[in-house]
């Protein structure tokens, strides 16, 4: 959980960097970033001569949970000092390490010509993995919340990759044609509000919709599931104003593929939705 200080800050992160690196690395790596929901300050950070790294960082800082440090021949050109280096990485905030340094197109060697404090603390180095893993591994740093929720849905989609397919002998499934009790009105009303929600993008009628509410052993069990199903449903057209018949019924598909644990394939919805369903999905779920 986040203290009161990480919650005032406007900012996930500031991302320090040689001016001459903006169109290398950075901005590549602000896009993902932002993609994930990152928060990222960097417009105020592209660092020419003569500025100061110290008080540059501290600035960001106010405002940001972590900085992220590009360390490029561009940067170490600034020739700034090595105490300025040992400064900024052993910044720390309620004993967590806050600067995140970034390798990029340099050899330690190369680093340790300029400081040899700075070649020896541990940093990503974008020669050993791609924009894209690093991206994920500073988010996981930076937004565990995040990550856990993208790693969550690509578990799904590989588990959905993975399934293997299997015949079933239908004959064999012997559907229950008797309620279990009828609703009480509590139950009744909470199932029309589902109806009239999500409901409308499927293929039961009102009647037919509480009849198999009333089949279920545990009716309230199953309409808390639908309800949160509903609440992601509602949230997510709304804000993106869907309107379009298909895009609706792909996402109530996703949301019954959630509620079992699978993930359905769709071509209807773009994966950016897909995810943010999934992280609404993950926001709402909750068990008894």
């Amino acid at each position: 959980m986040k203290n009161d200080t990480e919650i005032n800050k406007e900012w996930d992160v500031f991302i320090s960097h040689a001016f001459e690196d903006k169109d290398s690395i950075v901005r590549q790596l602000v896009d993902i970033l932002e993609k994930l929901r990152v928060k990222i300050w960097y417009d105020d950070f592209s660092l020419k001569v003569g500025d100061s790294l110290s008080k540059s960082i501290d600035d960001g800082l106010l405002k940001s949970r972590f900085g992220i440090i590009i360390i490029t021949k561009n940067f170490l050109s600034k020739k700034w000092t090595d105490y300025e280096y040992r400064s900024l990485l052993s910044k720390e905030e309620n004993g967590t390490k806050v600067i995140l340094p970034i390798w990029h197109n340099i050899t330690k060697n190369e680093v340790k010509n300029f400081s040899l404090y700075l070649a020896d603390k541990i940093a990503l180095d974008t020669s050993k993995m791609s924009i894209n893993k690093l991206a994920l591994t500073l988010t996981e740093t930076i937004r565990p919340d995040i990550y856990r929720s993208i790693k969550g849905y690509f578990l799904f989609k590989k588990l959905f990759e993975n399934a293997k397919e299997g015949k079933v002998d239908f004959g064999e499934l012997k559907p229950q044609k008797e309620p279990q009790s009828k609703l009480s009105k509590h139950l009744e009303v909470r199932a029309r509000n589902i109806y009239f929600g999500i409901g409308q993008v499927l293929d039961s009628t009102i009647d037919e919709t509480i009849f198999n509410y009333e089949l279920d052993l545990k009716p309230d069990r199953e309409i808390q599931t639908w309800e949160i199903m509903n609440l992601c449903y509602l949230e997510l057209i709304d804000k993106h104003q869907i309107n379009d018949f298909h895009e609706k019924k792909a996402i109530a598909t996703l949301l019954i593929g959630f509620s079992l644990g699978q993930l359905f394939e769709t071509d209807k919805l773009s994966d950016d939705k897909q995810l943010e369903l999934y992280k609404l999905w993950e926001k709402y779920y909750y068990d008894y």
